[in-house]
């Protein structure tokens, strides 16, 4: 495609030249905040023939929803939004990226310098306003005949390199003078891109980074055959692809260690797997078991469980590895003493064939424990749950109930320690967003996912999350494809009956009420009429799935409210704990 040479002006010459490279370098969807400021980019977007676009009138849930999409699709989303408090809504989207390792391109439409500090309206201080959150930070200059496009191209390749394809957010803000819009007919800027000739008739960036942090080991590491041939376990948190999972399950054979999974590692539930290492923490048994363990191999992202988070920090190892995507340090316990970094899939692919499974220590005792242990949890938390519409029975058999092509979302606090600790069935695409763990723009991040998976998705998430995200209904009404959104309605932070405050006397208890759980007494019914959303509101086990059934054979967005009376989570939790530690 040979990109034109006639624009409005100078100001949409240089959008266009942003947002062509930013397609070159892997870019396909942008989502875009109205405004005036930003028009020159808008309507960049708006004629780009192979970009995406996603318009949404509010900054912060729209951040999340690309967030959502790249998250999903493994590829960098751009946002445009004007100046002014439109560029500080985008920052929860940002962090949470930044501590997920999701590569987000944050396009932030400026005022020129001499409106700065100076009263002029919309007008903030922008430069470095994210602080040290994205990987790289773009400070375009207003755009002029005198810095060579060359120069603008070479910026952003450079920025890209240093930011998205290290999974990190690439900030580039854009300073405008008017006119911000069209009023003429085209210029020919011919002579201005001259020297971009190579650039204008190819479709190629204008220059290409070869990166080699996201590969294998160069060579094989030298403390492995002594780490292998112990008593370890191996424990897995977030991983993102199939080709990560394979390879870590290959790798587990091979090493015949016990194998502890998180909810997020798309391995929860799978048979060589054991179940509900969380409890296990909480048996007598289950501790005895791990303790008897002298090294760790870890692999993937965040854990949601803190109990093997801690045990994983204070336990005496000999040996503790980490494998990860990204260098960022993931070592809470600060006990970790040997790192890898890179690609996990091919990673654990070299190593396990470095040893044949002949040279890993036979341990079927042990193994057996683990296992036998494990089915007697399972057994304590079916056997303590009645067939009754609750929190628990829910984290334990949503998945069960999904479709294997389906995509599962889970909101943080209280609806992703219940499936954490309960859940024992595969779930095959699991989504969260666990960098900064935050309750906001959930629904906006699952719709994203949605979008960028073309495939059925369910969000489970609470009361107070749901409140937080309300304008990103707007953004589910408009999907094509099933979506369920099980809203978990206890009237109130729920998470918070599973802290000490909790458990006080009187008073404290009426405090933790007023100042933490804050009940809301609302009910979901009319935010669902609002935005015109099919909603229900099952009573009973049967009716709810049923429900998800339906829900998910028909597209567009379902809201699927399950009312529970406060603290019954955090007294199921607590009672299956009880009968846990007798194990």
């Amino acid at each position: 495609m040979k990109f034109p040479t006639r624009h409005p002006n100078l100001n949409s010459l240089w959008s266009a030249l942003l947002l062509e490279e930013l397609w070159r370098l892997g870019v396909e969807h942008v989502c875009i905040a109205p405004g005036s400021r930003s028009a020159p980019l808008t309507l960049a977007a708006a004629v780009h023939p192979h970009l995406q676009q996603h318009v949404h009138f509010d900054e912060r849930g729209l951040a999340f929803f690309a967030l959502g999409l790249a998250k999903s699709s493994g590829r960098p989303v751009a946002v445009i939004t004007t100046s002014g408090t439109a560029v500080p809504n985008l920052y929860p989207a940002i962090v949470e990226a930044r501590q997920s390792g999701v590569p987000l391109v944050i396009i932030t439409a400026d005022r020129p310098p001499e409106l700065i500090d100076c009263g002029a309206n919309q007008a903030i201080e922008q430069q470095d306003i994210f602080s040290g959150y994205p990987g790289a930070t773009i400070r375009l200059p207003t755009p002029s005949l005198d810095i060579p496009a060359n120069w603008l191209l070479t910026s952003i390749d450079q920025a890209y390199a240093r930011s998205c394809r290290q999974g990190l957010p690439l900030h580039i803000n854009c300073m405008f003078r008017e006119p911000l819009y069209p009023y003429k007919s085209d210029e020919d800027y011919s002579l201005y891109l001259a020297e971009t000739t190579r650039w204008t008739e190819s479709d190629a960036a204008h220059t290409e980074y070869e990166l080699h942090g996201d590969g294998g080991l160069n060579a094989s590491p030298v403390p492995w055959s002594e780490f292998m041939s112990g008593k370890g376990l191996v424990v897995v948190g977030r991983l993102r692809t199939s080709d990560d999972v394979e390879a870590v399950l290959a790798l587990a054979q091979r090493l015949g260690w016990p194998v502890l999974a998180d909810i997020q590692s798309q391995l929860h539930g799978h048979p060589a797997v054991i179940p509900h290492c969380d409890l296990l923490l909480s048996s007598r048994s289950g501790r005895a078991l791990m303790c008897q363990a002298d090294r760790v191999f870890q692999i993937g992202g965040h854990l949601i469980s803190k109990r093997l988070d801690r045990f994983l920090g204070s336990h005496r190892w000999q040996h503790y590895y980490m494998l990860g995507r990204e260098i960022r340090r993931m070592d809470t316990g600060h006990s970790q003493t040997y790192r890898m970094v890179g690609n996990i899939g091919r990673i654990c692919h070299q190593l396990a064939q470095l040893h044949s499974a002949s040279d890993a220590p036979l341990l079927p005792d042990w193994l057996e424990a683990f296992r036998m242990l494990g089915q007697k949890v399972s057994t304590v938390v079916r056997h303590q749950q009645v067939e009754e519409l609750s929190e628990s029975w829910i984290g334990t058999h949503l998945s069960a109930l999904l479709p294997e092509e389906a995509s599962l979302f889970i909101g943080n606090s209280l609806p992703i320690r219940l499936m954490d600790m309960f859940s024992a069935h595969r779930s095959y695409g699991v989504y969260t967003n666990r960098g900064a763990s935050g309750i906001d723009g959930l629904v906006a991040t699952a719709a994203g996912c949605c979008v960028a998976t073309k495939k059925p998705l369910v969000l489970l998430v609470g009361d107070i999350s749901f409140l937080h995200d309300l304008n990103s209904l707007q953004l589910v009404r408009q999907l094509d494809v099933p979506m369920l959104i099980v809203l978990l309605n206890n009237d109130g932070g729920g998470i918070f009956n599973l802290l000490p405050l909790a458990k006080g006397d009187s008073a404290i208890k009426h405090q933790a009420i007023d100042y933490f759980t804050t009940p809301h007494g609302l009910d979901a019914r009319y935010a669902a009429a609002m935005f015109g959303i099919e909603y229900r509101c099952p009573e009973s086990t049967a009716a709810f799935k049923e429900a998800v059934e339906l829900s998910l054979q028909s597209p567009g967005c379902t809201l699927l409210e399950v009312k529970t009376a406060p603290g019954e989570a955090a007294c199921d939790i607590s009672q299956i704990i009880t009968r846990v530690e007798e194990l």
